[in-house]
C-alpha cells in the first residue's frame, strides 16, 4: 500500500514539485546544451569525429539523469532534445561553412542521394545527414539513461522504511 504524501510547504516561487517527479529543465539550461552540443558536435565533424554526436547524448542522459538538490535527487527534464537539435545545428554550419568556401556539397550531395536510391537532391542528402547527427544523440541519451539505476524517491511518513 502506498504511503501518503505529505503536502509541500509553499516556497518564494510556489509549491515545492512532489517527491519522484522530474523537475523541468530551466531556459538557461536547455540553451547552455544546445550551444554545447552545436560547439561540440560542429567540432567534431569539422575534424571528421563522427561519433562526438553519441557522446554528447551520454552527457544529455546524464544530466537529465538526475543531481543532488535540496529536496534528494531530481531529475532534469529536458535536456535530450537541445542537445539533438544543437547535433544537427553543428553539423550543419559544418556543412554551410565547407559550400561557402567552395567546395561541391551540393553535387555531392545529389550523388551521394543518388548512389542511396533517395532522389537526387542535394537537400534530401543533407537532411539524411543531419537526421544520422540526431540519432546517435538518441541513442547515447538512451543508453545513459538505461545504466544509471533508478532512485526511489518517496516522501511522507514511511520514507525512511522499505
Amino acid at each position: 500500500m502506498a504511503s501518503p504524501v505529505t503536502p509541500a510547504e509553499p516556497g518564494p516561487a510556489g509549491p515545492a514539485p512532489a517527491a519522484g517527479r522530474a523537475v523541468p529543465g530551466s531556459l538557461a539550461l536547455r540553451a547552455a546544451v544546445l550551444v554545447l552540443a552545436a560547439v561540440c558536435c560542429g567540432v567534431g565533424a569539422w575534424l571528421g569525429a563522427w561519433w562526438v554526436p553519441f557522446v554528447v547524448g551520454l552527457g544529455a542522459g546524464l544530466l537529465g539523469a538526475g543531481f543532488p538538490g535540496p529536496g534528494g535527487w531530481r531529475a532534469r527534464r529536458g535536456c535530450v532534445l537541445p542537445a539533438v537539435a544543437g547535433a544537427a545545428g553543428g553539423w550543419l554550419v559544418v556543412l554551410w561553412v565547407l559550400a561557402l568556401r567552395g567546395l561541391p556539397v551540393g553535387a555531392t550531395g545529389r550523388a551521394v542521394a543518388a548512389l542511396a536510391g533517395l532522389p537526387p537532391y542535394a537537400g534530401v542528402a543533407v537532411a539524411v545527414t543531419l537526421l544520422l547527427a540526431a540519432l546517435p544523440v538518441l541513442a547515447g541519451a538512451w543508453l545513459a539513461r538505461a545504466v544509471i539505476p533508478r532512485r526511489e524517491y518517496r516522501s511522507g511518513p514511511a520514507a525512511g522504511q522499505r
